[in-house]
Parts: structure tokens; sequence; C-alpha cells
């Protein structure tokens, strides 16, 4: 029980339980993981570093023989744009639809659009400037690729994702084949954004763009059986999200990239949430979207989280299914050119079996309000209005060091100051064990000894063991052995010592 410094030591632990410990709203570790599954099906598709959705979106190109019309955000892919030069030196014609270089410079997009991205996307406009004709608007947003629409012949695919690299093969993305009918739809409201909604058109190779008015003569498509649009002239995918989630008897999955949470789709799905309906929401996790998500987490939803999702999507009961590529805010549902595809076929099974696979995949899932129990691992915690990161670990030892005892024979009870969990934490784990050691105090130095009373004509003798009394006053019983210590406490009691120390 002595310690290198002769010194009389005893080791205690104590462990504090911070389980309860009230946190802000987080992402914490989503406790299921699966390994994601094949990229392509029979007719939908998702994005992945195999680039089957790349192949697919190339191959369809490649078979083009009179026109290409397609739709992206930004197009920034270095094998698509092959595809499409390769096209038109087959003299297909090539129509792309883009978004104004205005908005990419404001898009929320987390880090998508990075400098090289963007750099990308103009040089594929020098590239391709001159082989296919440009327009754009700050509002176009649909992402679509057709090729020999209005014949019997065209083939498309809707797509969520923009025709970048990082979008093909990093983000959860969806695409889905299109059947003849929806690529005449698709075709139909291309062809009026094209030249009635555009606001600039690319006039030479140095990807400069000029103001261009709407021609005035293709008139907007009546409403679409199959394919719901957001134009300045139509809001039906907000109708059919509406439809969707009021449709749904047991569960609805929904993903989107962005999220409003003052939109009545949004608050529609709090709503059916506090109903009791099974709500899965798939999102990528970041700070400007957490007002929306909290909402849906509080009123009862499921919400899981993403480093890069992009997809957006909502199927109900597994049977009925809309993939668009508007995100759930209005800058999408209630303005914008936007395109989605209603699916109540085979292909809404599909899209439902992706986003299952993306629910058993998912990295965090968002908890309103945790407890430091609720968390194992890496999470991400909200705090005044940002994602901070925290690592929860099962347990942290923390010692303490040295602490002296009052008395020899109070080693057992020597504790120092633990902080509560109540208090700010000192570690960010389930279990605090904090470790220390206890020493027996030392006799002071010039500690003057304090002999027996004399008993008649004897002289006064020391005490067995001896009592001093310190500097500051104190009284002692000093002891050299464990061996002395029932002794040391007889004589502390005859003589009112007030600690028993160890003569060094």
């Amino acid at each position: 029980m002595k310690d290198d410094k002769n010194a009389w030591t005893k080791r205690h632990s104590r462990v504090v339980d911070q389980r309860g410990h009230r946190l802000p709203p987080a992402w914490a570790p989503s406790p299921t993981r699966r390994a994601p599954q094949s990229e392509s099906g029979r007719t939908v598709y998702v994005s992945g570093r195999n680039r089957e959705l790349a192949s697919r979106v190339i191959s369809m190109l490649a078979g083009a023989k009179e026109k290409i019309v397609l739709s992206s955000f930004l197009l920034a892919d270095r094998d698509v744009e092959d595809a499409i030069l390769n096209a038109a030196e087959r003299r297909v014609r090539v129509y792309i639809l883009l978004a104004s270089e205005a908005r990419l410079d404001i898009e929320d997009t987390d880090g998508e659009f990075e400098k090289a991205m963007y750099d990308q996307h103009r040089g594929m406009l020098n590239r391709i400037g001159g082989h296919a004709l440009f327009r754009s608007a700050p509002h176009f947003h649909a992402k679509f690729v057709l090729a020999d629409p209005g014949g019997s012949d065209g083939v498309g695919l809707l797509l969520t994702a923009n025709l970048t690299k990082e979008a093909l093969e990093r983000n959860e993305e969806l695409a889905v084949e299109l059947t003849q009918e929806e690529v005449e739809e698709v075709f139909a409201l291309a062809r009026w954004a094209f030249w009635e909604y555009a606001e600039h058109e690319l006039i030479d190779l140095e990807d400069r763009f000029r103001s261009v008015k709407p021609v005035g003569v293709v008139e907007h498509p009546a409403s679409s059986p199959h394919v719901p649009a957001t134009t300045s002239e139509s809001q039906e995918l907000r109708t059919d999200a509406a439809r969707l989630i009021e449709s749904a008897a047991k569960e609805i999955a929904v993903a989107s990239f962005g999220w409003d949470k003052d939109h009545e789709i949004l608050e529609f799905l709090c709503v059916r949430a506090s109903e009791g309906l099974d709500v899965t929401v798939l999102a990528r996790a970041r700070a400007s979207q957490m007002p929306a998500l909290l909402a849906l987490a509080e009123s009862g939803a499921r919400v899981l989280g993403f480093k890069w999702l992009h997809a957006k999507a909502l199927c109900a009961d597994g049977a009925k299914a809309l993939v668009m590529s508007a995100n759930l805010q209005a800058e999408g549902l209630d303005r914008g050119f936007e395109l989605g595809v209603r699916l109540n076929d085979d292909r809404a099974e599909e899209v439902n079996g992706r986003l299952d696979e993306w629910t058993k995949a998912a990295r965090w899932e968002l908890l309103a309000s945790p407890t430091l129990g609720d968390i194992q691992g890496k999470a991400l915690v909200w705090r005044d209005n940002r994602l901070d990161e925290m690592t929860v670990e099962t347990e942290h030892r923390i010692d303490l060091g040295l602490v002296t005892a009052e008395s020899v024979d109070a080693l057992d009870d020597t504790t120092p100051s633990i902080p509560s969990p109540e208090g700010e934490l000192p570690e960010s784990a389930h279990e605090i064990v904090y470790e220390w050691t206890a020493r027996a105090p030392v006799l002071a130095a010039n500690a003057k000894p304090v002999l027996r009373p004399a008993e008649g004509d004897e002289k006064p003798t020391a005490y067995d063991p001896p009592v001093f009394v310190e500097p500051g006053g104190r009284r002692v019983v000093a002891v050299t052995s464990e061996q002395q210590l029932p002794k040391a406490r007889q004589v502390a009691d005859s003589t009112a010592a007030e600690a028993i120390v160890v003569q060094d």
C-alpha cells in the first residue's frame, strides 16, 4: 500500500453515468448500415462509382439519329460531353437547357458546384458551343435526357441528378426510364421552355450569352397525364405531391435536397406524421435545412441524414411514386421550371426499393431532443445555428491525480471534487470513470511534540505513538507503520488529536 515515494496511498475510482444528460438536436449515427445495391434496375437507376446511370445516358446519346434534347442545371462530365459532340458530328441536332451562370454562383449546394466543376462547365460550353444550341434561364432546374423525341423510337430519362461527374458518381440520385408517351410529354414541355421560357442563348465560342425573348409560337402544353411540371403557368408538381401525401394509408418515404419549413407541402407532411402515418425522410445533413427537418422530426417523422443525397422523390405505401427535379421548397414547387413523373406501375416499386436501400444505409438519424445515451460514435450537434461534430464514447477515464487525505484512517473516504453530470460535460461519454490516488498526510515540518502529563514524581513522557502540534495548531498522532494504527486511534481519542499522520 506504499508508492515509490514511501507515502501511504490508496487507489480509488468512481463511475458517473452521463447517459441522461440532455443535448441539443443532433444527427446521431444510424444504427443500421448496409452496403449499397446494384446501380441499375429494370427501369430505375441510382448514381454510383460504376457509372451505370452515366452509361445509360451516354448510350441514349450515342443511339440518337435525329435530335437530342437535354436539360441539366449544370453540365460537367467529360464522357457525356464527348457523347454530345459525337452526336453532333453525326448531324444529330442537339438542344440543351441550362441554368444561367448567375444562378450557379448563388446556388446553395454545400460544395456541389466547386470552382473546379464550374470551370469544367465553362470549358464544356467552349467545347460544345457551335455544335449544340444552348438556352438558359435562372429558373431552369429540370433534369432529363431525350433521344429522338417526336418519333416512334424516342427514349428518355428523367433524373434528379445534374449531368456532372460528382452527381453521377457520388450523390444519392435517381433516374427513371420514360415510356414513349412520357417522352412525348416531356418533349412538349421542353420545347415550350426552350422557345418561350428561356432568357439567354449562347451566341459564340467564347461562352457568351445574349438575351432572348419568347418567340410567341409554342403554346404551353395542357395538363400532362404522366409528367407534372412547375412552370410559370403550372404548379402540378405541388398538387401531385400533396395528393400523394394525402393518399398514403400506412407509410410514405420522402427524399429531397432542399426543404422549406413554412411550405404547405412540408406542413402537410408534419400533419400526417403527427396523425400516426409512418413518414421516413431522407435528406442531406445541412445546417441551412435544420429548421425544416427538425419540424418533421418533432412531428414524429423518422429523419435520416446523408452526406451527399440529392434525390427528390415521394413514395406512398410502396405502390405510388413521384420522382422529380424539384426540391420541397417554393423554388421548385411554386416557381421555376421543374419536371416529375407519376409512377403507378412496377417503376414505383423499384423507386420504393431504392429508397428502402438508402434508408438502411443512412449515415445519421436526426434526434430532436436526445440524451447523451442516445448517441454513440460520431454525431453532428445543432448549436448556435451550426452543426458541430461530436464523438460520444461508451467510457472515458479521467485521472484526478493525487489527493491528500485529512488523516491516515480517512484514505477510504477521501474524494476530490467531481463534476456533476448536470453541468458542463467534461467529456462526451456515456460513463466517466474518475480515478485518483489518496495519500496519507505527512507530519508537518517543525511540529512540536506533545508529552503525556507527569503522574506524581514521574517525568512527562512521550505518547506511543507520539503526538505533535503542527505549526497551524492542529494536534496529530504520528505513525511509521500500519501496525501502529489501532493504538494511534486510541491515542487520538484520548488526546483530542484531529488526525493521524505519517512521520517520514
